[in-house]
């Protein structure tokens, strides 16, 4: 309170304000207090305009715009209404939309503000006479709406505006879907800030900028700057919340959540594993194993023990019987028949389990061929692939980077990402292109992303898509110049759009939503030289193997050979 009372009336007052449970503080107006346009909790003021240096406490409010919704003023004045004398008093007070001022006389309650600060005082007379009850007076100001609720009229007033048009030769309308992945921020919330110009009656005279901004000690370009020097009063656009910008400018209200992600197709499983060894358990390939070696040492046994009932048994040697092992695997028989019953019997058994073994592993390994592996799961996974990478090129595209304090994130950086420099910043078009084409990870917003890729990805490719978070992103919000008199009626009204659901459906429109896949298994799919490279190392291991052998069993006959003459010639010369 800033009262020039007597001090038995200020008595009074204390006296009946704790009757009614307010806490009342009176303040010197000699010296006067610091009233900062924002804190934790509501105040109210209670004002006399007749006492002396009343007109500095109010310069001093309008410059620290105390005249907000923080503060309820009651600005008291002992002769009978005037609107003359209220505005001689007002004159160079900054009472904007968002104030709660109410001018008391004997004789009336009289609401105040100003659309904006050059112009006259907009008033409403609410309707009270000095006669009314507590009970009377409690109800109406019950029922009294908030200032923002009840303002609703801007009197068609211009606001100063400013957007962002980061490409300007790809910028084909407001309302163009083709490149939704450009801009796509500004476009979504053009509509949106059009419905509260229209709902609150104003217009905005917009201008176009092609940068966000960033700070530059201290000094922020682009559509920061703009708000940092006071040269527009809107935002159309929908910006991260960061707590450098907040110091030179507000938010209204969030319109969206903004993710980003490593986006990447999941490398084959012929990429990170050994595909031929993949389509049975280790336990399976163990009793394979055994079975073979089992039926190959029966043979032998047989081959030794009745060699003498069937001569084809004795060609049955224990190597003999491996060779028949390997073949019947391999489904290739066995290039001798036994008389015995018993010796072809176990030649039968083999070469059916060889049958449905077979039978089972080339039907699983078709459906491993075509079904990506799920060997990269998380950041460090990225990190540690053999896979190259990329980053959008966005006005943050380092920041969150270097401002991360995750060690597995800034390890990817540092390793992946830093030593490329400029390059390692892409384009949607051409990030996406690379993912779809190789083993690259692309770090991108989802819902420009997302827009690529339903329009470039085959359905199979859709499928293989896997997405890795590196950091989480701030939410978007309809940037506001500092302190400004609308933010709170804006905010209000963007609200009421998200409440009735118009910033779902603007979202919906303009910001893609992941593919669905829905043809997995569709169409076919080649098979490529890494899928069959365990098979050429096979064969090229065993090539190399059978050359040296060659080479032992030449050098071998060499040696033999001459061991043989030398005993030759000397039993000769004997």
């Amino acid at each position: 309170m800033f009262l020039c009372w007597s001090p038995v009336d200020l008595l009074e007052l204390h006296r009946k304000a704790s009757q009614w449970g307010f806490r009342l503080r009176v303040g010197d107006l000699e010296k006067l207090p610091e009233l900062p346009a924002y804190d934790v909790y509501r105040e109210g003021v209670f004002l006399d305009v007749n006492c002396y240096n009343i007109d500095q406490l109010l310069i001093q409010a309008s410059s620290t715009r105390a005249f907000n919704h923080r503060y309820t003023w009651l600005l008291s004045h002992d002769s009978p209404y005037n609107i003359s004398t209220m505005e001689n008093h007002l004159l160079n007070s900054n009472i904007l939309p968002d104030a709660d001022v109410t001018w008391s006389t004997p004789d009336a309650l009289v609401d105040v503000y100003r659309i904006k600060a050059d112009q006259s005082l907009v008033t409403t007379y609410l309707g009270l006479n000095k006669n009314i009850g507590l009970k009377e007076l409690e109800t109406f100001w019950a029922q009294q709406q908030t200032a923002v609720t009840r303002r609703k009229d801007l009197k068609n007033v211009f606001l100063k505006s400013a957007t962002i048009i980061s490409q300007p030769q790809h910028f084909k309308g407001w309302s163009d879907l083709t490149t939704r992945h450009i801009d796509t921020f500004p476009k979504f919330t053009y509509p949106l800030l059009n419905l509260c110009a229209e709902d609150l009656h104003f217009r905005h005279n917009m201008m176009q900028v092609d940068l966000y901004g960033e700070d530059h000690n201290g000094t922020f370009n682009g559509l920061v700057g703009l708000f940092q020097h006071n040269d527009t009063e809107i935002g159309i656009t929908s910006m991260f919340i960061r707590e450098d910008r907040m110091k030179v400018l507000h938010y209204c209200s969030e319109t969206a959540e903004l993710r980003g992600a490593f986006m990447f197709r999941q490398p084959s499983q012929s990429a990170v594993s050994n595909v031929f060894v993949l389509p049975f358990s280790r336990g399976v390939w163990t009793a394979i194993f055994a079975l073979t070696t089992a039926m190959a040492a029966l043979l032998t046994v047989l081959g030794y023990r009745l060699r003498q009932t069937d001569p084809e048994l004795a060609l049955l040697t224990p190597f003999e019987a491996f060779t028949f092992a390997i073949g019947t695997v391999c489904q290739q028989g066995f290039y001798r028949t036994p008389n015995l019953a018993s010796a072809r019997l176990v030649i039968f058994c083999a070469l059916m389990m060889a049958l449905f073994t077979f039978t089972a592993y080339s039907a699983k390994i078709v459906v491993i061929l075509q079904t990506p592996s799920d060997a990269i799961q998380t950041i460090a996974d990225l990190a540690r692939s053999p896979m190259s990478m990329g980053v959008q090129d966005t006005t943050y595209k380092r920041v969150y980077f270097a401002e991360s304090t995750d060690s597995v994130t800034q390890q990817l950086y540092k390793r992946k990402l830093l030593p490329l420099g400029e390059r390692a910043y892409l384009s949607v078009v051409e990030g996406i292109e690379r993912m779809r084409t190789g083993l690259f990870a692309f770090q991108v917003e989802q819902s420009s992303g997302y827009d690529i890729i339903s329009r470039t990805f085959t359905e199979r490719e859709k499928c293989g898509l896997k997405e890795v978070e590196a950091f989480r992103l701030p939410m978007v919000s309809v940037p506001i110049r500092k302190h400004s008199g609308y933010r709170d009626l804006l905010a209000s009204r963007l609200r009421w759009q998200r409440e009735v659901g118009l910033i779902g459906h603007e979202r919906r429109h303009w910001l893609a939503e992941r593919p669905r896949c829905d043809a997995s298994n569709a169409g076919f799919l080649s098979v490529g030289i890494t899928d069959l490279l365990p098979a050429f190392q096979v064969l090229c291991g065993g090539a190399l193997l059978a050359v040296l052998l060659l080479l032992a069993e030449i050098l071998a006959f060499r040696i033999k050979r001459t061991v043989n003459t030398q005993r030759l010639y000397g039993k000769r010369q004997r």
